[in-house]
């Protein structure tokens, strides 16, 4: 009997008659269901879950990067979570987010079990700002569910003759670019009138894209900008030193400026 290459013993040819042992791959299963992609979060929600989550990772002691606020609640409203520092008595302005430690003295503003209370209270009102834009969702479903339902239905025949008057017909081709036309003008001298061929350049249908791209690019950079919380003005810390002045006061000018400032003083009115 004769041996074919495929017959013999580790022999790597493969022939179409040989069955093959190996099994077709199957697709893998989904691990889990995907969840459903709900209606995009609001900046409240955003805001409080940034808020809650940096509260559970932070220690209390760390710095704000950004320096904090010392306006002491004159250009900010106050802190709703710690208007002031138990430690040293700073007030604290709306800018100064309470899983940091107090700006001025570096104390941690908040002692465990508050921090874990104020978590509690973030989840809480979370939860009660996403029912309320439900039902502000759902009720704007039903206002305009109300007013689609508010005007009196069509019978099939009407609406069949409805439908074929809205839908436009097949409108002109539209004006390809770079195709020729023609140019009528007249001369003012001989009075003749003049018609002559005229191609736009290739180029001019290229920059007029170029120049709408351009626009809707800068169009797309305002609405960023205007969606982007704006940067509030913080005020700095004041310095660590006192700046007074070394020069003795006047005995016949006490309300002289010894510091250099041109002040000039003006005597109360006795009227």
């Amino acid at each position: 009997m004769n041996k074919t290459a495929w017959a013999s013993r580790g022999s790597s040819l493969p022939s179409d008659r040989i069955p093959s042992k190996a099994q077709a791959a199957q697709p893998a299963k989904a691990k889990g269901k995907q969840k459903d992609a709900g209606p995009p979060k609001s900046k409240d929600i955003l805001r409080l879950e940034k808020l809650r989550d940096d509260l559970r990772k932070a220690t209390g002691t760390e710095r704000d990067p950004k320096g904090g606020c010392f306006c002491q609640a004159r250009m900010h409203p106050l802190s709703p979570y710690t208007p002031i520092c138990r430690a040293c008595g700073l007030v604290l302005c709306e800018l100064n987010l309470p899983q940091f430690a107090c700006p001025h003295c570096g104390a941690a503003r908040l002692v465990p079990a508050a921090r874990t209370a104020l978590v509690d209270a973030l989840d809480t009102q979370i939860a009660d700002t996403l029912a309320r834009e439900d039902a502000e969702r759902a009720r704007a479903v039903q206002e305009a569910r109300a007013a689609q339902g508010a005007f009196p239905t069509l019978s099939a025949s009407a609406s069949a003759a409805a439908s074929r008057a809205s839908t436009p017909g097949p409108g002109p081709d539209p004006h390809p670019a770079n195709q020729t036309h023609k140019v009528l003008s007249l001369n003012p001298k001989t009075k003749r009138v003049k018609v002559e061929s005229y191609t736009p350049p290739a180029g001019a249908a290229v920059s007029g894209s170029r120049a709408a791209s351009k626009e809707k690019e800068k169009e797309k950079e305002k609405a960023k900008q205007a969606a982007a919380e704006p940067e509030y003005r913080r005020v700095p810390a004041p310095p660590s030193e006192v700046v007074v002045s070394r020069t003795q006061p006047d005995a016949q000018r006490p309300w002289a400026n010894v510091r250099g400032l041109n002040v000039t003083y003006v005597p109360p009115s006795r009227a």
